[in-house]
């Protein structure tokens, strides 16, 4: 079996895994050394399956890029909120790699079913958690010849050893004050802690890849029949629906171009002036736009097929209903460029317009999806997320937000400090340019003294990052400049 031709080889890659996530993560902050552990992880994945690459699904290497991609960003930018989004995504992504390319899975990664074989192969694991002790202690056995296997029997009895003395030390530290003052500059409880760390995760990285060994071995992962589902809304009463809202939308679409994107063009109501009524109505439009996206959804997936006329008319009007939820996206997104002129740049105010971005390639994707239905829709639906995800993870958004609230303040005199302190290190070299201000320059100077602080405790290889380097620099060159 391939399992004990790969045992000890698995033994040594959770081993591997395990001293390199302590050197690179314990007690640090995150930056450069993400990319490198990804990269050491994807490594290893290919050298677990380096004789097997004839039965991998090599097309499921392709999900490297987006992992590479998004680790990346933590050597670059310090946004947290995608940070802590990554921290989420970037492990789903890996774990669904290893099942894609190993073909563990037992149904396509677009079927929801998919979900299953990914928690399955996160928990699998626990099921062979003995297996990385007995190898361990096979490999120490001698089979009678004393001469034999050295090394390991001496790995065993440092293993075994470390624990026993770090409590023997620890003990004997507190009953004698010299024995203490002699050992005083070994660090017991941070041995300790890197001790179970390495090991939890060496038998986790281990077990995991045992399990997808062992699956391959056994073959017993028999592939799900595709969903098939039954189509049972009435064409007619969907053309009835569709017609109605499309007049209605065609209304709305007239007024959006007449009253909001003609400007002052046109005379409005009294009781309004034009920057209130461009800035009212963008969470409605986008809630607008969500339940036309299901409608269309729905009503592609589960119409009944009764004749070509009645299934044309159909399609006409749903791209009619994509059209005009468009015009609403456009919409609500110029109600939102309003708004933020208006009250500042936020990450929620950032991140609600990628998420029109985002619905805008969907909508696209629906169109080409009502005239062509042999279009897998999940999997174009989940790479045009990926794809929005990654290039929002790219576009720095602390820089978008300070630049503007900043060029805001210029305009107006208005500014938010407490929020723009709340931003990354992304966000300094655009607070720099408040240091000379009458009014905010000695509370800037101050927060970037704190912040020499915070990136002076931060000085290790491992959290090389990018925007923290550059801040260092730009608040050392601020501070020079306004002593």
């Amino acid at each position: 079996m391939e399992i004990e031709k790969k045992k000890y080889w698995l033994l040594l890659y959770g081993l591997i895994t395990g001293i390199a996530f302590d050197i690179l993560f314990y007690n640090k902050t995150l930056g450069i050394s993400y990319p490198i552990f990804i990269l050491l992880i994807l490594s290893i994945t290919a050298l677990a399956f380096w004789n097997k690459y004839d039965v991998l699904e090599n097309r499921g290497w392709l999900w490297a890029i987006p992992i590479i991609l998004l680790s990346s960003t933590s050597a670059i930018f310090s946004n947290q909120v995608l940070k802590i989004l990554n921290s989420i995504i970037i492990p789903f992504l890996l774990v669904m790699l290893i099942i894609l390319v190993s073909k563990t899975n037992r149904s396509d990664w677009a079927d929801p079913r998919f979900l299953g074989d990914l928690f399955k192969r996160i928990f699998l694991p626990i099921r062979y958690i003995h297996m990385p002790f007995i190898t361990f202690f096979r490999m120490t056995d001698t089979g009678g010849r004393t001469n034999r296997r050295i090394f390991p029997r001496i790995a065993m009895g440092i293993l075994v050893s470390v624990p026993i003395l770090a409590m023997i030390i620890w003990l004997l530290s507190s009953a004698d004050i010299i024995f203490k003052d002699l050992f005083v500059s070994v660090p017991i409880s941070r041995i300790i802690k890197h001790f179970f760390l390495v090991l939890a995760i060496t038998i986790y990285a281990a077990c995991f890849y045992w399990s997808i060994v062992r699956a391959q071995d056994e073959d017993k992962n028999p592939r799900y029949d595709p969903v098939s589902w039954k189509r049972f809304l009435d064409p007619i009463v969907l053309i009835t629906i569709l017609f109605l809202l499309d007049l209605v939308y065609a209304v709305f679409s007239f007024i959006q171009f007449a009253y909001l994107f003609g400007g002052e063009s046109f005379v409005l109501p009294s009781s309004y002036t034009f920057a209130e009524y461009a800035r009212r109505g963008f969470f409605e439009l986008l809630a607008v736009a969500v339940i036309n996206f299901v409608i269309i959804l729905i009503t592609v997936s589960f119409i009944r097929r009764e004749n070509s006329r009645l299934h044309i008319a159909n399609k006409v009007l749903m791209s009619f209903t994509v059209c005009f939820t468009f015009v609403m996206l456009a919409s609500a997104f110029y109600r939102m460029l309003v708004y933020e002129q208006a009250y500042g740049f936020t990450y929620l105010r950032i991140f609600v317009q990628a998420f029109m971005v985002l619905l805008v390639f969907l909508f696209m994707i629906n169109i080409v999806f009502i005239w062509y239905p042999g279009l897998p829709i999940i999997k174009a639906y989940f790479i045009a997320s990926l794809a929005v995800y990654i290039a929002l993870n790219f576009a720095d958004v602390d820089v978008i937000i300070a630049q503007n609230n900043i060029d805001r303040y210029a305009e107006t005199g208005e500014i938010d400090m407490e929020y723009l302190k709340g931003l990354s290190y992304d966000a300094i070299p655009q607070m720099a340019r408040l240091a000379g201000d009458k009014e905010l320059g000695d509370e800037v100077l101050a927060y970037f003294g704190d912040k020499k602080q915070e990136l002076e405790d931060q000085d290790r290889w491992q959290s090389f990052n990018h925007s923290r380097s550059q801040a260092a620099g730009i608040i050392d060159k601020t501070i020079r400049a306004y002593p």
